[in-house]
């Protein structure tokens, strides 16, 4: 009668087990979608006391991010203390156009710039023109940002400035919001990972590996994004562009640019019909010296020739008549 009673009382031991564990799960899945949404709020009261804990100190992070919607739970900090916190964040990048003498040594001259300011050269490009002569080219490097405007003008040295670009783009909300939401994911992959630790069937354990792997990948692409933010916050490229020649401004709209541009391409077909006309005058004239006697032959003969008419017989002079001859009878 003992053992009957004690296995009866293990029945409910372990439905009550499970329902613990389903009603931590849901309570987890209702925190953590709050959290990525950007809200703070309380645990729920029904669950185990241990796992009430774990949430209380897992959801302490979110709370700190920032989230606005709903009653803001302790601790937590508004976007704009956040956003002051963290400091304005600016992408920085300029353009140069140089006039130099030569791109090579212009090219070499740049490349020891960006070494010196501590930076790289992204990408380098020079083109030949007529005999080997470089005509033109670009040299792309990338520096720290705090170190943008010295650059800038220890470029300006290296030849002629024709013209100068810079411009800034303030990310720091973007920057604010993808950091907050990485701490957030960040402390709901921990929650996972530790009620996938204490997690002792297998419906669960399937359960709770989806979702760790779902909120995981998020995390990764989030942080990446964040890095991505990181290095253009702390990098600015330049772009200088090196030629030769003197640098050629875009025309402005309007009629007289209207004009100038209808008069430009006419005086490019004029040319390129002159070349053409210039280019086959020579093949023309070897045929027409070739042809020209034969044509003069065929119409000589056509006009030389006499037409084919049938002479006439000239008449005799007219003498007596003949004698009549005698008729019979």
């Amino acid at each position: 009668m003992e053992s009957v009673m004690s296995t009866h009382g293990l029945r409910p031991t372990r439905r009550h087990g499970r329902r613990l564990a389903t009603a931590a799960l849901a309570g987890l899945l209702v925190t953590g979608s709050l959290a990525a949404c950007g809200g703070g709020g309380s645990d729920d009261s029904g669950t185990a006391s241990g796992a009430s804990s774990q949430q209380d100190s897992a959801a302490e992070p979110p709370a700190k991010g920032g989230a606005v919607g709903g009653d803001r739970a302790e601790g937590a900090v508004s976007p704009e203390s956040a956003r002051a916190s963290a400091g304005q964040k600016l992408v920085r990048r300029a353009h140069l156009q140089l006039k130099v003498e030569a791109l090579p040594d212009a090219a070499s001259q740049i490349r020891s710039i960006a070494a010196r300011q501590g930076g790289v050269v992204a990408s380098e490009e020079l083109y030949s023109g007529e005999r080997g002569r470089d005509t033109s080219g670009t040299v792309t490097i990338s520096v720290p940002a705090d170190r943008l405007d010295a650059t800038i003008e220890l470029i300006a040295k290296v030849g002629e400035v024709q013209f100068r670009n810079s411009s800034s783009e303030d990310v720091t909300g973007t920057y604010v919001d993808t950091q907050a939401r990485v701490t957030s994911m960040t402390a709901s992959v921990a929650r996972i990972r530790d009620l996938l630790s204490r997690a002792s069937n297998v419906n669960d354990l399937v359960a709770l590996e989806n979702e760790l792997s779902q909120r995981q990948a998020e995390l990764d692409a989030l942080t990446a994004q964040l890095d991505s933010l990181k290095d253009s916050v702390s990098m600015s490229p330049v772009s200088i562009t090196l030629s030769t020649d003197d640098y050629e401004p875009v025309a402005a709209g309007g009629f007289l640019s209207g004009l100038k541009s209808g008069w430009k391409a006419f005086v490019t077909s004029a040319a390129v019909l002159a070349t053409v006309v210039g280019a086959v005058l020579p093949f023309a004239v070897a045929i027409g010296l070739v042809l020209a006697p034969v044509v003069w032959w065929l119409r000589r003969r056509r006009h030389g020739a006499a037409p084919l008419v049938p002479q006439a017989v000239p008449a005799g002079p007219a003498g007596p008549p003949g004698p009549v001859p005698p008729s019979a009878g």
